[in-house]
């Protein structure tokens, strides 16, 4: 086993039951379920303002969100806040921030990735 690289998705969904996908996004819901305005029950739409990528990141990174201050309507401050809270803890932004801004469904896979380096970051390379 030394040196193969496991799924940490896969890991996750044999914890959680079910797809790789529906383990990824219940894993989002438990960790923002304390946060007002948060509805996660997909990768497009219910990411679409940014307020749920600043609670994730909050959540692990509070002192670099000032979460309670953020609207869904300033949908630039919240992914910037949440992208570059990710960068400042080495995880790249694969998302592209003024079309996420501007999209009303982003890219469901493009969401799942991004959110997937974030899970592994803090769930999976820290153990």
């Amino acid at each position: 086993m030394h040196g193969v690289k496991t799924d940490p998705l896969a890991i996750l969904a044999k914890q959680m039951g079910g797809s790789k996908r529906n383990a990824l996004l219940k894993w989002c819901q438990n960790k923002t379920n304390a946060y007002s305005n948060i509805d996660i029950t997909n990768f497009s739409s219910s990411w679409n303002d940014g307020l749920a990528f600043s609670a994730l990141m909050h959540s692990y990174l509070p002192d670099k969100i000032p979460y309670r201050e953020l609207t869904e309507e300033d949908k630039m401050r919240n992914f910037s806040l949440a992208f570059k809270a990710a960068e400042s803890v080495g995880i790249p932004s694969t998302l592209n921030l003024s079309d996420m801004v501007a999209m009303e469904r982003p890219d469901w896979q493009a969401v799942m990735h991004y959110i997937t380096s974030i899970y592994k970051h803090f769930e999976v390379d820290r153990n």
